[in-house]
């Protein structure tokens, strides 16, 4: 029987912290600040940690089982209390629950698949938040830093906006795109016009010094803004936000403000037996839309960021079509 278990998606941007330039094997950190990451990955495991609200840090042990193709697979343990009751005396023992973590840094990927599970109290955030703080440490002597964000689905934005638009009398007052500088901050997951129209955008904000920026539409007083899936430009706006986990804010006249990113997390199924061929080296049966030899887990992860994604893109939907009816050996 298989055993799934269920994953919430991340995207992870690196992103320029200071001026002060690292350069490795003669070439500088920023130009690929990926590869860097990957070196960071290369060890059996990593210095991760979390600074409680009182100051105390707390150590959380972890391994790199594997690394393969630019995709890490990691378990990390939660050290936990337990109560132990032996010949009618209770003991105190240190439990140590683990939960699995897929780091996917294959260039312009750089999504990530935290498990959720009881040993973080079925919160992936709580990792993403050992993550953030552990891999931002690692990454400053590099002049780097880290933005670990949830993914939402696409679909989930369409469904909730369509059902308040229904609703008697709604309307769309304002509509907030957030995003960041794609000079800045890499890889944003985006086909390169959708790149472009960021870095038009950008360049507009960027005179007054901004980091973060955002595009901001309203309605006249009584108007309503028409927010429509067929639309192509707008799909692809919401389909960016979503798949990158930029912050997208709908101001209703009624309902108030809706805060797409907030409380929407993408969950995923990944079967154990998927996770265990990758660890053992197995490939999946069959080539990769390449022609090369790949494993399931990587299969999987092209699957799940495709669903993230959902770009009106013919292409890539024939192309995910014919690689979901493979099977593993």
């Amino acid at each position: 029987k298989q055993t799934h278990m269920k994953f919430a998606i991340y995207k992870y941007e690196l992103t320029k912290s200071n001026q002060q330039e690292l350069f490795k094997d003669g070439e500088s950190v920023w130009e690929n600040p990926q590869s860097y990451l990957d070196s960071l990955l290369d060890v059996s495991q990593l210095n991760l940690y979390h600074t409680k609200k009182n100051g105390d840090t707390a150590i959380y042990p972890n391994d790199i089982l594997k690394v393969r193709q630019g995709v890490a697979l990691l378990h990390i343990c939660n050290l936990t209390q337990v109560s132990i009751w032996d010949k009618y005396k209770e003991r105190r023992e240190v439990s140590k629950p683990f939960c699995r973590v897929i780091i996917d840094n294959r260039p312009g990927v750089a999504q990530m698949a935290i498990e959720r599970t009881s040993a973080f109290d079925g919160n992936p955030d709580k990792v993403r938040n050992i993550l953030q703080e552990s891999l931002h440490a690692l990454l400053a002597p590099a002049g780097l830093s880290i933005e670990i964000r949830a993914k939402m689905r696409v679909k989930n934005f369409w469904d909730t906006v369509e059902e308040q638009m229904r609703k008697k009398d709604e309307r769309v007052k304002r509509v907030v795109f957030e995003f960041p500088d794609p000079d800045r901050s890499e890889p944003v997951d985006a086909p390169p016009s959708m790149i472009e129209h960021l870095r038009f955008l950008r360049s507009l904000s960027s005179a007054m010094g901004a980091a973060r920026s955002s595009y901001k539409m309203e309605a006249t007083r009584k108007g309503t803004l028409t927010l429509e899936r067929t639309r192509e430009d707008l799909a692809q706006m919401v389909s960016l936000c979503c798949n990158n986990g930029y912050q997208i804010s709908v101001y209703f006249h009624r309902m108030g403000v809706f805060r797409y990113g907030e409380r929407v997390r993408a969950l995923f199924d990944i079967d154990e037996d998927t996770l265990t061929d990758f660890i053992n080296g197995q490939y999946a049966m069959g080539n990769n839309s390449e022609g090369t030899l790949t494993y399931a887990l990587i299969e999987t992860l092209d699957n799940i960021r495709e669903q993230t994604k959902e770009y009106n893109d013919a292409t890539q939907t024939d192309e995910r079509r014919k690689r979901t009816h493979r099977h593993v050996v």
